[in-house]
């Protein structure tokens, strides 16, 4: 029997929460906010979420809270995430009834690694690196920001999240996997290690290369290291429009949904 129950996975997914440098981060027994930022920042990530929330307070009370610091940042509005894990019940209704919008939403996936990796079907003119040098870490670094639309990095800040990666690399905390479609550079991919729980996360391929199998490679080559460092369970959180279909495909379950809501706080 497995040891990977479902509340455990739940848990394992509220403790690989992204906080890059540079965020600020508000953790109170009631929700979690944090201000990305601006660097993480791309036309579908706002500067401000909530990515957690459970309290026995009131939800106006605690919205209100949330956008008198939100305002503080001089934003014009979060983005307030809402799961089975969320309480009292009706947050998502209240955020609703304030003005809150559906903007988004992500399936919770796990797969244990106890077997051989769910044959992708990757086509034989798509290989895979591990990004371990400038060469590939550059070529990565285009991708995510064409594939994010998100800014250019400056040199200095591109020099120092090249030696981040390398660092990571070294300790194997984290690493990124680059795909190439008949060698010109198409997808890539980074993944968080803690313990035998690997997080995937960031993978993006770029328009033109779409439905060409890089983003399954770049699945299924996250997967095979994972595992090969002790890795017993992949997490993701996988969009049902994108990734969704093809992480159910390689052996992933769905563990809950995460539904975002934009609410001014203007």
């Amino acid at each position: 029997m497995s040891s990977w129950t479902p509340r455990r996975v739940l848990d394992a997914m509220v403790a690989m929460e992204w906080s890059p440098d540079g965020a600020i981060e508000v953790r109170t027994d009631d929700y979690r906010l944090i201000r990305y930022p601006d660097w993480a920042l791309d036309p579908t990530f706002p500067a401000a979420q909530v990515t957690r929330s459970r309290t026995g307070r009131a939800v106006p009370e605690i919205i209100d809270e949330v956008a008198a610091r939100v305002r503080h940042w001089r934003l014009p509005g979060v983005a307030w995430w809402v799961s089975s894990g969320t309480a009292p019940p009706d947050t998502e209704a209240v955020l609703r009834a304030r003005g809150g919008t559906r903007i988004d939403a992500v399936r919770i996936l796990a797969r244990e690694l106890d077997g051989d990796v769910a044959d992708l079907a990757v086509p034989a003119d798509v290989s895979v690196e591990l990004v371990a040098d400038e060469r590939a870490f550059r070529a990565a670094s285009m991708i995510t920001v064409r594939g994010w639309g998100r800014k250019e990095p400056t040199r200095a800040a591109l020099a120092r999240e090249y030696a981040e990666a390398i660092r990571d690399l070294e300790t194997w905390s984290s690493f990124r996997i680059l795909a190439s479609v008949a060698g010109e550079p198409a997808a890539c991919g980074g993944c968080t290690l803690r313990g035998e729980v690997v997080h995937l996360w960031g993978a993006v391929t770029l328009r033109e290369y779409r439905r060409r199998g890089a983003y399954r490679a770049v699945l299924a080559e996250r997967l095979r290291l994972a595992r090969s460092r002790g890795a017993t369970l992949a997490l993701v959180k996988g969009r049902v429009e994108t990734s969704g279909p093809i992480l159910l495909r390689a052996g992933f379950a769905e563990y809950d949904e995460e539904r975002c809501y934009w609410l001014p706080v203007s």
